[in-house]
């Protein structure tokens, strides 16, 4: 029991007191010994007022339990979306509310943090991605703090604010089967030809396309086991590392025949090296093809193509080739998009809710549908 009965009392007779421990403005545990209380339940009242108002575990600097967070988060979560995490914060949050106690920061706190990234015109799916970096920090607090307060989650998520306007930079790019046919003629190398082939017919997360060995492929039965991935961005300062796939789900693509022809063509041309392994890299070798060398090769044949505005990102081949499973399932005459999606989900390594999200728009014969429901009226 913290309250006790003092050996000493005052002229009035208040003798009772309570001596608890709490964590100071320094985060430190130090001793609070209260003044006497004339009676033993007035001094158990004040040490529950004490408690609650001064005794703060959370006691900290907001950037020191940030730096706490991330320290925990290398142990559950990858490392390359703790690395991503990090540099939002460096970036986008630290600034404003690092030296501020976490215990303080109230919803009004967050309120204007909110409004200096509006004022920075940054797009809203961007600082979403910051709001939730933000979140997990103060749910971390409330777990090993018991912090009890989340005023990240309180103020809410970024809005589209009613006068903003969707710049159609924002919209979901890809290239058409006509396009990448002229993309493609103009590479004459071999490795860059095959990959970029590779892109377009299997939708591949980059990561997955580097980090993919040549066992990997089953030309008897079709298929390509894509198992883990590349990241570039790694917390030792590796070149990179390979981890398990996104979500950690393994999936099977079957090769299209252009696709099959294409990458056994180019298996024969690296087995000519004495040292080829079936543990090679597919792109690349004994070693994993640079980010740098292919951000250069790709705008360089977008150029020779003569194709430099419709230039895409690397993940957007991903977008390219939904897009044209899409064109050639419509051509057959079917246009049940839910049947497509479950038939694309596990090839592209998506949920059929994410599937929808993203590429339902993509379907224009579902709208021509509805209208000619309404037209029956």
């Amino acid at each position: 029991m913290s309250v006790f009965k003092d050996k000493e009392k005052t002229k009035d007779g208040r003798q009772y007191r309570f001596k608890v421990y709490y964590h100071n403005t320094e985060g430190k545990l130090v001793p609070y010994t209260s003044k006497r209380y004339l009676l033993e339940k007035e001094a158990k009242a004040e040490e529950r007022v004490f408690l609650l108002n001064r005794d703060a575990p959370v006691k900290k600097r907001f950037g020191i339990v940030a730096d706490d967070y991330f320290e925990d988060a290398f142990k559950r979560l990858r490392e390359s979306t703790v690395l991503s995490y990090k540099s939002n914060y460096e970036n986008q949050i630290k600034p404003y509310l690092e030296n501020k106690f976490i215990d303080e920061i109230s919803v009004m706190d967050i309120e204007k943090w909110k409004d200096k990234l509006i004022n920075k015109k940054l797009g809203i799916g961007s600082c979403n991605q910051y709001y939730v970096v933000f979140n997990e920090i103060f749910k971390f607090a409330n777990r090993k703090y018991e912090l009890n307060y989340n005023p990240v989650e309180l103020s809410g998520r970024f809005k589209k604010r009613n006068d903003e306007v969707i710049e159609t930079s924002k919209k979901l790019r890809y290239i058409v089967y006509e396009q990448y046919c002229k993309f493609i003629s103009v590479i004459n190398d071999d490795l860059w030809h095959c990959f970029f082939l590779t892109l377009y017919f299997t939708g591949m997360r980059k990561g997955e396309m580097l980090a993919l060995n040549w066992k990997d492929i089953e030309f008897d039965t079709n298929k390509i086991s894509v198992n883990k991935t590349v990241s570039f961005n790694t917390k030792t300062g590796a070149k990179y590392k390979i981890t398990a796939t996104k979500n950690s789900l393994n999936r099977e693509i079957t090769m299209s025949k252009i696709l099959r022809a294409e990458l056994l063509k180019y298996k024969e041309f690296v087995k000519q090296y004495s040292d080829f392994s079936d543990d090679w890299f597919v792109f690349g070798n004994g070693e994993i093809l640079s980010d740098y060398s292919i951000r250069k090769h790709k705008k360089l044949y977008f150029k020779l193509a003569d194709m430099e505005k419709e230039m895409i990102t690397i993940h957007e081949f991903r977008h390219s080739h939904v897009s044209v499973c899409i064109n050639e399932y419509l051509k057959t005459g079917q246009t049940d998009a839910t049947k497509f999606f479950l038939m694309m989900s596990q090839r592209m390594g998506h949920s059929l809710r994410v599937m929808q999200e993203v590429y339902m728009h993509l379907f224009p014969t579902v709208q021509n549908e509805i209208v000619d429901l309404l037209d029956n009226l």
